[in-house]
């Protein structure tokens, strides 16, 4: 009876496990197998797939468009990446020392978290609108611009020398600092009061409190903020496409956004494929450097 009983609950369990598995192999490893498989074909989604061997591939590092594409990714993590977990970390001890009002604050700042991407481009591209926006007409008013002549005014979003990039940098930070804070105020919380104790009764300061064992004892949730940023980042494509499609002059075209357009607008599946695969074996390897480094830096209580 309990070997019987023994099976049941493993028939159970793997009956239990059988639709999210099904879902993972189908959507994950069968697609990514699949795309690899593309990568070394000529292929428009129309016509009869061309073999073409590592084409793809040798076309893809002579491309300008990938180039570029990989350094817009890069710059913008660079700056993304830090600032939201800086942030989200100056947000999470505001709402931890807030007195009054913390879960109205935890609301207002997770708001941006639950609004779309797109419906948070529209709202942000408006505001950076270069002739209507308010961004533009509340420096006007304070007195940073001394003329309302619009051809003085920054372009934001239209001027490809980095005011493009600052305005996708404005929304994403935008977005993400509220998701970061509540972690960082879950973290904080979960630190024991002992270790502030300890150390105030040794005479230590804020700054050495926070510096000796905030920073230390958050350094898990810090590297989850970390990893969860670095993904974010990553794969940021939507604002660039709701914004400027990639432009001007492809100063927004990111990585995972140069992979839809080569895919859904050049119909190019093979090369777009092929992308995909480097684009994989990049946030590969930046993982392996990631893990390794933070390993030795990670403390548990």
């Amino acid at each position: 009876m309990n070997t019987i009983g023994l099976r049941g609950r493993k028939r159970f369990v793997l009956a239990s496990i059988a639709p999210s598995a099904i879902i993972l192999l189908v959507f994950s490893y069968f697609s990514f197998a699949y795309c690899i498989y593309v990568s070394f074909f000529k292929w428009n989604m129309l016509s009869p797939k061309k073999y073409i061997a590592f084409n793809n591939y040798s076309q893809l590092f002579t491309n300008p468009s990938f180039w570029n594409s990989l350094k817009v990714t890069l710059i913008y993590s660079l700056i993304s990446v830090p600032s939201c977990v800086i942030l989200g970390l100056i947000v999470g001890i505001i709402l931890k020392n807030a007195k009054i009002g913390r879960s109205f604050f935890r609301t207002m700042f997770f708001i941006p978290v639950i609004i779309s991407m797109v419906v948070a481009s529209l709202i942000w591209k408006w505001i950076f609108n270069p002739t209507q926006g308010i961004f533009n007409y509340l420096l006007l008013k304070i007195g940073i611009f001394g003329t309302a002549n619009t051809n003085h005014w920054l372009r934001w979003y239209l001027d490809p020398n980095g005011g493009a990039l600052a305005s996708l940098l404005a929304v994403g930070i935008w977005k993400r600092i509220g998701y970061n804070g509540v972690i960082f105020l879950s973290g904080l919380l979960n630190i024991d009061k002992e270790y502030y104790e300890a150390a105030e009764l040794e005479g230590a300061s804020s700054f050495r409190q926070f510096w000796n064992i905030t920073l230390p004892l958050l350094s898990p949730t810090t590297f989850f903020v970390l990893t969860m940023e670095i993904i974010s980042a990553l794969k940021v494509s939507v604002s660039p496409l709701v914004f400027t499609n990639g432009g001007p002059i492809e100063s927004t075209t990111t990585l995972v956004l140069l992979i839809y357009k080569e895919a859904f607008e050049n119909f190019r599946m093979g090369y777009a494929s092929a992308l995909s695969v480097i684009f994989f074996l990049f946030v590969l390897l930046l993982t392996a450097v990631q893990m390794r480094t933070n390993e030795k830096n990670v403390f548990y209580q």
